[in-house]
Formats: structure tokens, sequence, C-alpha cells
């Protein structure tokens, strides 16, 4: 009788440690808001691991684990920040991988015509755009707006977000004509509107980094997540929502 009580000991402890266990931490680029929602329980599912999600911007999200906020991943929207992680020793090198490749476009949720392009941003009163210097896709529409010609002139009319999430806001709400967003957010939003997508070369790629972070306390779970990004199937699911293909 006494193997069938530690048999059952066990199991109790495996089921308590299940239930009380931390769930995993991920910062994730705002852009990257509807695809992570989508995916987030497919892994829970098949892992059986629980994710806690943040979604901000990568700027801040970089501050934040640099001042030891307590992410075990990180989804940045570009792949300057975790490559200066890595270099300060607080991101795991071989942990790397480009999970997206963002897609930036002009967007009007009311405009029924956007080209010609430069007319059209000419003729706005408001365009909203995230802020260059904390998201990659406002570098990226700050990169456009100048091989157009059009960054100084057009000061005056910029509204800039904090992140890509809040940008998409300002051109949804209508606070802005105009939104140099992703084009993920207009494929997941509740208006369609209509949007220009902006040509590859017009901007340095958004290629979208995640890395696990040094100092988690989850480490293989962490890895099992990252290797689930770039699986062939979720990679594919991640195109379909406004994405190019992060391998």
């Amino acid at each position: 009788m006494l193997l069938p009580k530690i048999l059952i000991c066990n199991l109790l402890i495996m089921l308590t440690s299940n239930v009380f266990a931390s769930p995993l931490r991920i910062a994730v680029a705002s852009n990257f808001t509807a695809p992570m929602q989508t995916l987030a329980p497919i892994f829970e599912r098949e892992t059986g691991e629980k994710l806690q999600l943040s979604f901000g911007s990568s700027g801040k999200f970089y501050a934040q684990i640099h001042n030891g906020a307590p992410y075990d991943v990180f989804l940045s929207a570009d792949q300057a920040k975790p490559d200066k992680l890595i270099k300060a020793g607080l991101a795991q090198k071989s942990s790397k991988v480009i999970y997206a490749k963002g897609i930036l476009v002009l967007w009007s949720a009311t405009k029924k015509h956007i080209k010609p392009v430069k007319g059209t941003l000419e003729q706005a009163q408001k365009i909203a755009i995230a802020n260059p210097k904390l998201a990659p896709y406002g570098l990226a529409a700050k990169e456009t707006l100048s091989k157009l010609g059009l960054w100084s002139t057009l000061q005056n009319k910029l509204v800039q977000g904090e992140n890509i999430g809040q940008t998409y806001q300002f051109a949804y709400s209508q606070n802005a004509e105009l939104g140099f967003v992703a084009l993920s957010q207009v494929l997941a939003g509740p208006v369609k509107g209509h949007y220009w997508q902006v040509p590859n070369n017009d901007h340095s790629p958004i290629k979208q980094a995640a890395v696990l972070l040094t100092h988690s306390q989850h480490k293989t779970q962490a890895q099992k997540f990252l290797n689930f990004l770039v699986r062939k199937d979720i990679q594919k699911r991640i195109k379909n929502f406004g994405y190019d293909s992060g391998q």
C-alpha cells in the first residue's frame, strides 16, 4: 500500500506545481497585438504553459528591461533593440529569431483615394505617425516621407503616437486624416478604409526580432515559445495577419 501513496503524493505535487506555476511573461510590440492574441491560446493548448502578455512600444519595453522589468521574452518591432540587449548581456544571443517582417501602409479610415500619394499627403490637415525615436514603424514612416521630399515641409501636420497602436487610433478616430500604420492593424481592424502599401525600398526593412531575456527563470519554456513562433505553420498564420515571413 506504500507505493500507491507515494505515487499519489507525487501526482499531487505535480498538479499543484502546474496550477501555481508563474506564467511566461511576454513583452509584445504594439503592432503584433492581434497576431499574438490569436497565437497565445494555440501555444497554451499545445504546451500547457500560461502566457502573460504585455503590449506597448518597443522603446518603452527596452527601457523597462534595462531597469529590471521581469519579462521572459521580448518581441520587438525591430532587431536593433534586441541586439542592444544582447550586447548589454540582458538577452541571449543564441535565442534571437526574426519572427516577422512588418509592412508599412499609409491608411485612411474615410478617404476613398490615397493616390497620388504625394498630393494626398500635402493636402491633408493631420497625418499620424509613430514616434520615430521609439517605434520602428515611425522611423520607417520618417524615411518614407524623406524619400518623398516631404519630411521637412509636413512637420506642422504630423501627429506623433507613442507607439504604432496609438498612431492607428489617431487615424481610426479621425483625429488625423491619414496615418502611417502597420498593414496588420488595418487587416485586423473594424474599418478597412483605403491604404497605400509603402514600397519596401522606401524605408529600412522592419525586421521584428524576439529574444529570451537573461534574467528569465523560465528559460526552457521561453525557448519553447521562440521555437513555436518560427515554426512553418505559425509563420503561415503570421503572414495572414499582414506580415512578410520572418524566415
